[in-house]
């Protein structure tokens, strides 16, 4: 049994891939770089701790926030169910599925019994869209698309704990009698929100200045970190591959404020939009650098990187400040 009338939307970030398909169901058909936009998705973030053998560079708010976020964007009611008790997690998701509704999960994909994930992860997400005795039906991202797992499997995977975890999240997106808001307006209260955020980070390790620190500290991770050659290839996967869509996620962030141009009729949000694409490519170029580093025990890799990225926070903050006066 599958709920969708048609494929699944297959994206590159797994929150925001999932929204697009519990959005659809409802009938509303947005892009993904929409949907990450209208939530105010951007970010940057450096974080680590004693318990941390590899930093975590990540570029995009915190996991929840962007479906919270997004419902509040577009006027939608956002249903969250969580507990600690596998048995009613599993009849709650039933019971929405024999309703006729598409549900996010939020889980661990390494315990998903179709993964080849090395790592852990418990802030994963993925539409479930239906099943077929104890099989559910996931839609993942790139590339693996649509995936069956066992409900054994899955049960595993939705109460694992860890950073960032939540205990069985679900969750489902429905319109209320007001329907949805002005898209343009929406657009432009994303940009703002996020660029409010990066300009005026709580705490060092956020934002611009968290783009500074880590570059700062970049040079010296050869000294450092506990094993380079495992840690600089990861935070590489982490920037480029996982989910980010390119640039540490600011190649979805252009596509955004590209829409946004459209919806807006602001022409200068194009050329944001440009210029974000040429910050992404610097992005890409870091994680190349950072996995060159690993691999070869590069010092000159790491001064290269952390050169660039002091370069991106200066770009970006100009970037943001302009993003702030047009959508204000």
């Amino acid at each position: 049994m599958s709920l969708l009338e048609e494929d699944p939307y297959v994206g590159n970030h797994c929150e925001s891939t999932t929204l697009v398909n519990l959005l659809r169901q409802r009938e509303i058909d947005l892009s993904e770089s929409l949907v990450f936009g209208l939530a105010g998705g951007l970010s940057f973030i450096y974080w680590r701790t004693k318990q941390m053998p590899t930093p975590f560079v990540g570029g995009r708010i915190k996991p929840d926030t962007l479906s919270e976020n997004l419902a509040t964007a577009l006027n939608l009611r956002l249903s969250v169910h969580e507990t600690s008790s596998v048995n009613r997690a599993r009849e709650h998701l039933l019971a929405e599925l024999d309703s006729g509704t598409v549900v996010g999960l939020k889980l661990d994909r390494y315990f998903l019994d179709y993964s080849t994930d090395d790592f852990r992860f418990a802030a994963h997400y993925v539409a479930c869209v239906g099943y077929d005795d104890d099989r559910f039906a996931l839609v993942e991202t790139q590339p693996l698309g649509l995936q069956w797992a066992s409900g054994e499997s899955l049960a595993t995977a939705r109460n694992a704990r860890g950073p960032m975890s939540s205990r069985n999240r679900a969750f489902t997106m429905d319109i209320p009698k007001g329907g949805l808001p002005d898209l343009g307006e929406a657009a432009r209260k994303g940009v703002k929100s996020a660029a409010e955020k990066f300009l005026n980070p709580p705490i060092s390790n956020f934002g611009f200045k968290g783009m500074h620190k880590v570059a700062d500290l970049m040079p010296q991770w050869l000294d450092d970190l506990d094993s380079p050659a495992d840690s600089l290839p990861e935070i590489c996967t982490i920037m480029e591959d996982a989910g980010t869509g390119g640039g540490l996620f600011r190649m979805m962030w252009a596509e955004f404020l590209a829409e946004t141009a459209e919806i807006t009729g602001t022409g200068e949000f194009h050329k944001i939009s440009d210029a974000y694409r040429e910050v992404s490519k610097k992005w890409t170029e870091v994680a190349g650098l950072l996995k060159e580093a690993g691999e070869a025990s590069s010092r000159e890799s790491l001064h290269s990187a952390s050169k660039i990225v002091h370069e991106a926070a200066d770009k970006e903050q100009r970037l943001m400040h302009r993003l702030m006066e047009l959508s204000s």
